[in-house]
């Protein structure tokens, strides 16, 4: 995958315009009829496709999902409007038009593969499962994130008239999303083993997570089933290979899709680590007190009656603790640790090779381990999209709803032994405090992963918990405590997509304007 991003899809990009959000451009002799002419152009092509999934998730992942959540406080870099949830429709992260741009690829792939002159199915059949599952993906992301949104699935046919196209409900949508994983699931052959390609697996895990987000969960077991016994997945037996996760999911089988990504050859810019950090930027979101005392908590072995509870290494596989050590002259880490100046700054490491075992090297700025020396502008990473865990957790809530409670915590128990934590929950503990306990594990597991704000929203626990964080937040502003606002779990339709699309004047979520 790697050496097909960087050949840039020269001759690709001449038909391929970012123009508008359907991605559209006037036919030509260079139109996707022209163009597929053996299995290399078909390669090239799909290569394009996971370009323009990379471009539209990006940083923006991060403001759909993470700081908008009781995961991020800001650093001081950082606009008020997310810390305030005062979202408006000038805000550039929510422009839909690079996903838009990846459907628009994922549609010509789509339409014209199975017309390359010569061509077997089962030669084109994993490339066109692909582009199904990752039209489905793109889809899934807009109606979580806009609700209503349009529809197409067709490669534009030139008439200006055809690009209005006005918002499609979120019934049909997912009509949609579950027909291309279907799709998907029967063209690819095999399970297939690059963590960076969409994958059959891929597939079953957007399936669980789409059926989660209707709340149909049934059918988000019988999904997940897809992972039981399956030997390509598996737990990693302690935090070292859990950090692999992270920084080897190609070595990893915990996981299931990653989205690649190189510091070297991207550089700094690349989104994530502007607001997140990993890089020598300034960083504009820290994780929240909230979510580091509770990691803190699990760093002291057993409880008041003597139970060993082991250590949770989460915490130093997100955040980088050596520095917050070394900076607060060596004192040791604790809930007064996250007020010290130098924690405002402090990045996640989460997706970068930092070794947790490093010694820091003061005069040359540098943390050193055994073999290799990590620089604070270290930021090679690959982003888990999908992985093990997030499909074992989903499946536990679902089994938890079914009354299936056992089979519940025992997903539980198996994420955190994994990263040295055995922390155990009564089995007498109801229905209700067994899924709290479920969220709480995946806003430890899925930190900076952009996962908990859809979390929230899919549970409906959306205002009981980010009312009182934005309340809280008012007061530190001096404004007076309002009610959240439950029109605000959506975001706002990019101002400039009404001058485009003349089919959505009129429809903007509330309360934005358009």
């Amino acid at each position: 995958m790697k050496k097909y991003i960087l050949l840039a899809l020269t001759g690709i990009l001449l038909f391929t315009s970012c123009d508008d959000f359907l991605d559209r451009t006037p036919k030509s002799d260079l139109a996707p009829e022209n163009y597929f002419r053996d299995k290399k152009d078909m390669t090239y092509w799909n290569a394009g496709i996971y370009s323009a999934f990379a471009s539209a998730l990006n940083e923006k992942l991060m403001y759909w999902s993470e700081v908008r959540s009781d995961n991020c406080d800001h650093t001081g870099y950082v606009n008020s409007v997310y810390y305030m949830n005062a979202l408006t429709s000038e805000r550039g992260e929510y422009n839909w038009q690079d996903l838009y741009s990846c459907i628009g690829r994922c549609n010509v792939a789509i339409k014209y593969y199975p017309n390359i002159p010569s061509i077997l199915e089962s030669e084109y059949g994993p490339y066109i499962a692909q582009a199904y599952a990752m039209r489905a993906l793109m889809y899934f992301y807009i109606i979580r994130v806009w609700g209503d949104a349009p529809l197409t699935t067709t490669v534009w046919d030139g008439e200006l008239s055809s690009m209005e196209l006005p918002r499609t409900s979120v019934a049909e949508i997912k009509s949609q999303i579950l027909s291309d994983i279907e799709n998907a699931i029967k063209h690819f052959s095999s399970d297939g083993s690059d963590r960076f390609y969409l994958t059959k697996a891929a597939a079953y895990a957007l399936k669980t997570d789409v059926h989660m987000w209707f709340q149909e969960y049934q059918e988000a077991i019988d999904a997940s089933d897809y992972f039981i016994g399956n030997n390509s997945f598996e737990w990693v037996a302690d935090e070292t290979a859990y950090k692999k996760i992270f920084t080897d999911p190609a070595g990893s089988k915990e996981s299931i899709f990653s989205m690649w990504w190189s510091y070297s050859l991207t550089g700094k810019a690349h989104g994530w680590p502007k607001t997140m950090g990993a890089s020598n930027t300034n960083n504009s979101w820290r994780m929240s007190q909230k979510v580091y005392n509770e990691l803190l908590t699990r760093l002291r072995r057993g409880d008041a009656v003597g139970n060993d509870w082991g250590y949770d290494a989460r915490l130093w596989c997100n955040v980088d603790t050596v520095k917050l050590y070394y900076s607060s002259s060596r004192n040791p880490i604790s809930n007064a640790s996250w007020t010290d100046p130098n924690w405002g700054t402090n990045k996640c490491v989460k997706f970068s090779g930092i070794d947790p075992n490093r010694q820091y090297d003061s005069a040359n700025k540098v943390y050193k381990s055994q073999d290799y020396v990590y620089s604070s502008t270290d930021a090679e990473f690959s982003f888990p999209i999908y992985r093990y865990a997030d499909v074992m957790l989903l499946r536990a809530e679902a089994l938890n709803k079914m009354e299936r409670k056992e089979e519940a915590i025992d997903i539980v128990l198996a994420v955190r032994k994994r990263v040295g934590y055995n922390g155990g929950i009564p089995f007498t503990t109801t229905k209700e405090d067994l899924e709290n306990e479920i969220l709480l594990e995946r806003q430890l597991e899925f930190f900076a992963e952009g996962k908990r704000w859809f979390d929230l929203m899919r549970t409906d626990k959306l205002k009981e918990v980010m009312e009182p964080v934005y309340q809280e937040r008012q007061v530190m502003m001096g404004e007076t405590p309002t009610a959240f606002d439950m029109n605000r779990a959506y975001g706002p339709i990019y101002y400039k997509e009404f001058e485009a699309n003349a089919a959505l004047r009129g429809h903007q979520n509330p309360p934005y304007s358009e």
